[in-house]
C-alpha cells in the first residue's frame, strides 16, 4: 500500500460496499477509498468461479435485478455511474416458468399479465387475485419507493400508510394470501418470488412482500452479461480509477478505535490501515463477535442483534449439460419447479422446523416439497458455457460439519434430489448431463462469514425490531452495509449505497 491513511475503509468487498464507494468517488473524486476483502475476487455473493476443463462459469448469486425500468430505481442509480451500456443487460420475455407435474404456466413480464393469466387459470380465485394486485400496486408501491419518502421525493398516500399498518404488517405471506385465496397451488405460486428474498410464505412479512413483487414485476427485470461477476468488477474499477484500492486475499482481523469511541482503522496481517470512517460489509453477528477489541462495550448491540434473523441460506446445485438446455426442454431463463401437492409444502417446513426433526424431515421440506428455482445461464451469455443452475432455500442447521463423510454424503444427496426433481419436468437432459457441483449452507459461509450461511442477510418478517441494531452503536465512525441492513435484493443494496454515499458526503462538507 502507498497509503496508510484513507478517508474511508470498507471492511468486505460486497456489493453493497462496491456501490457505495462508487457513488462516494463519484460524488466527490477526492475521497481516498480502501476496499479490504479476504476473498480473492470483488463482489461477495456477486462473484462467479469457473471450472476451465468444462468451459464453464458458475454464479454464486441469482443475479435478476430489479427496478430496470425507467422508473425503476437501480436503472436510475447505475445509468448514474455511466454503466448500463456496458452490463449488456438481458430482459426476459417472460417472468418465469411454472412448472407442476403435468401443467406448465408462463407467467408474462408485467403484472397486468400476469393478473389475467392468473385468473383465466384460476377463475373461481378472481376476486382473490385482484385483492392481492391492487395490494402489490398500492402497498408494494409505497414500499419500493421508501429511500424516496426519507428524502422527501416521493410523497405517499398516508391512508394508505396507515391502513398498511394497522392491517397488513403483522401478517406473513402465507397469512397474507390465505385471506385472499384458497387454493394451495396458488397460494405456493403467488409466494415463490420469495427465493429471491431468502424467505419461505411463513417467513417473510406480507408488507414487505409486496415491494418485492412490486420491484421484480412492476418496475421491470433484467440480467447482466457476463454474470454479476462483471458489474462487481465495474464498480471495483470505478474505484480504482478513482485512485482507490482494493486489497483482496485479507481478512481484516480488528477494527480499531481510540479508546475514546471513535473508530481509528482496521488491522490485517499485511498492517494497519487507518481511517476516520469504516464501513462494515458483513454480518453484524460476526462483527460483533470477532472484529472489535474488548475495550469496545458491544452489550446493548448483541441485546438487539438477538431478534436479527438471518434469512435463509441456499442449497445450489451447479449443473453442467453437453450442449444447450434450451433444447433439452428448458427454454426459460426462469423456471420454478413446484411439488406436485402443494398444499403438503408447508405442513412438511413447519414439521421441519420443529425441535428434534431429523434430517430427513428437512430434506424432504426444503428439496423435494418446496419451489425450486431454475435458472437458464447459458440463454443469458453463451460464453458461460451450458450452465443451469438449481436452487432451493435452505437451513444450515440439518447440514453436518464440513470435510465429514455425513456431509459429502448428504452433498451427493442433494444433488441427485435436485437434478431428479429436475429430470421429471426436463426427461431430455438425461444422457446429457456432465457434471454437477453443490454449495451447501456452510459453503456460503464458508466464503462470506454469514451467519448460517444466509444468502440474502437478515430475515424481512413480521417484526423489524432486529433491524435497529446499528442505531447508537458505542463506535462513532463505524457504519454498517450490506443486505442485512439495506435489505435483500441488488436493487436494495444500491438504495442504501446510494443513501449512505449522500450521508458521507454532507459528513465531509461540514468536516
Amino acid at each position: 500500500m502507498t497509503q496508510q491513511r484513507w478517508d474511508a475503509i470498507f471492511v468486505g468487498a460486497g456489493i453493497t460496499s462496491l456501490a457505495c464507494a462508487a457513488l462516494l468517488v463519484k460524488r466527490d473524486p477526492s475521497a481516498r477509498l480502501l476496499l479490504i476483502d479476504k476473498h480473492i475476487a470483488v463482489g461477495g455473493y456477486a462473484s462467479t468461479f469457473s471450472r476451465p476443463r468444462l468451459e464453464a462459469t458458475f454464479d454464486c448469486s441469482l443475479h435478476k435485478l430489479s427496478g430496470m425500468d425507467e422508473e425503476g430505481n437501480l436503472l436510475r442509480i447505475l445509468r448514474s455511474l455511466g454503466l448500463e451500456a456496458a452490463l449488456g443487460l438481458v430482459r426476459p420475455a417472460d417472468y418465469f416458468c411454472a412448472r407442476r407435474a403435468e401443467q406448465t404456466l408462463v407467467l408474462p413480464n408485467d403484472a397486468a399479465g400476469v393478473q389475467a393469466l392468473l385468473t383465466a387459470r384460476f377463475p373461481h380465485q378472481e376476486a382473490g387475485i385482484a385483492a392481492f394486485f391492487e395490494h402489490v400496486l398500492t402497498h408494494g408501491r409505497n414500499g419500493y419507493y421508501q429511500f424516496q419518502m426519507q428524502d422527501g421525493s416521493f410523497e405517499p398516500d398516508m391512508a394508505q400508510l396507515r391502513h398498511a399498518h394497522r392491517h397488513l404488517k403483522s401478517r406473513t405471506v402465507y397469512e397474507g394470501l390465505a385471506e385472499l385465496v384458497d387454493d394451495p397451488f396458488l397460494v405456493e405460486l403467488l409466494a415463490a418470488p420469495g427465493i429471491y428474498v431468502g424467505g419461505y410464505p411463513e417467513d417473510l412479512g406480507y408488507l414487505y412482500y409486496l415491494h418485492v413483487v412490486y420491484a421484480t414485476l412492476c418496475r421491470g427485470n433484467a440480467y447482466v452479461t457476463g454474470s454479476s461477476q462483471h458489474l462487481s468488477n465495474l464498480l471495483a474499477q470505478q474505484v480504482i480509477d478513482a485512485g482507490g484500492q482494493v486489497l483482496l486475499g485479507t481478512a481484516v482481523e480488528q477494527v480499531l478505535t481510540d479508546g475514546g469511541g471513535h473508530v481509528t482503522g482496521v488491522r490485517t496481517r499485511r498492517g494497519v490501515f487507518h481511517a476516520d470512517q469504516v464501513y462494515i460489509n458483513a454480518s453484524p453477528h460476526y462483527a460483533a463477535g470477532n472484529l472489535f477489541g474488548e475495550d469496545v462495550a458491544l452489550e446493548d448491540t448483541v441485546s438487539r442483534l438477538a431478534a436479527l434473523k438471518p434469512a435463509r441460506s441456499t442449497t445450489t446445485v451447479y449443473l453442467v449439460t453437453d450442449v444447450d438446455p434450451s433444447t433439452l426442454g428448458l427454454p426459460h431463463t426462469e423456471s420454478m419447479l413446484f411439488a406436485d401437492d402443494p398444499s403438503a409444502a408447508f405442513s412438511a417446513r413447519r414439521t421441519a422446523m420443529q425441535a428434534g426433526a431429523g434430517e430427513a424431515a428437512s430434506e424432504h421440506a426444503y428439496w423435494q416439497c418446496s419451489p425450486m428455482e431454475v435458472t437458464n445461464y447459458r440463454a443469458l451469455d453463451a460464453r458461460g458455457g451450458n450452465v443451469l443452475c438449481l436452487n432451493v432455500l435452505d437451513s444450515a442447521a440439518h447440514w453436518p460439519q464440513r470435510r465429514t463423510p455425513a456431509y459429502r454424503e448428504k452433498k451427493a444427496r442433494a444433488a441427485a434430489t435436485l437434478v431428479e426433481r429436475l429430470v421429471r419436468h426436463a426427461p431430455a437432459l438425461c444422457g446429457h448431463m456432465l457434471h454437477t457441483e453443490v454449495a451447501t449452507p456452510h459453503t456460503y459461509a464458508r466464503f462470506t462469514n454469514n451467519t448460517e450461511g444466509s444468502g440474502y442477510g437478515a430475515m424481512v418478517g413480521t417484526s423489524l425490531k432486529g433491524h435497529t441494531f446499528h442505531n447508537g452503536f458505542p463506535v462513532r465512525g463505524v457504519h454498517f452495509l450490506s443486505a442485512w441492513v439495506a435489505g435483500p435484493s441488488y436493487e436494495a443494496a444500491f438504495g442504501y449505497a446510494e443513501m449512505t454515499a449522500r450521508q458521507w458526503t454532507r459528513v465531509a462538507a461540514r468536516a
